[in-house]
């Protein structure tokens, strides 16, 4: 009976050991920072949400559309739009998610490509969001931008 005991606890051991290790900010896919790379000039933390929050994907290029995007009561970070473009890429995940933002300049198509990988960690329900709000160089006229999520 002893040897059954025995069993039974390994068991629940490892069971336990397995849980710990997938669960959240325990599972090594989940350690270290959101990376941004490409021509990405930096993050941007917007602490309020957009006035139309259906919209997933944003090109923001001038002052005045900033500021008409967001709810009149909230603060903005300052942004020179003579230099730079606000790209937005709402992504989501469970428990705990880092972000992996990356906007290449394709010349030979005149546009950005913003991608955005989601690594989500965790068995719970969707808890983190972001819009990934990003200064790109300026958007040259008549260029364009394509989005991409991808989940792993």
């Amino acid at each position: 009976m002893l040897g059954k005991q025995k069993q039974i606890i390994l068991f629940l051991i490892i069971v336990f050991i397995i849980g710990l290790i997938t669960t959240c900010s325990k599972s090594p896919k989940c350690w270290g920072d959101d990376i941004n790379e490409g021509i990405i000039n930096s993050s941007i933390r917007i602490d309020c949400e957009p006035i139309n929050i259906q919209l997933q994907q944003y090109i923001i290029t001038n002052d005045s559309t900033y500021r008409n995007s967001f709810i009149t009561t909230c603060t903005l970070p300052s942004i020179d739009f003579n230099t730079y473009s606000l790209l937005g890429l709402y992504a989501d995940g469970a428990c705990e998610i880092k972000f992996i933002r990356k906007v290449s300049q394709l010349d030979n198509e005149n546009k950005y490509h913003y991608k955005v990988i989601v690594k989500s960690c965790g068995a719970c329900k969707k808890l983190g969001m972001s819009y990934n709000w990003v200064t790109v160089p300026k958007l040259p006229n008549f260029w364009t931008v394509t989005f991409e999520v991808i989940e792993k």
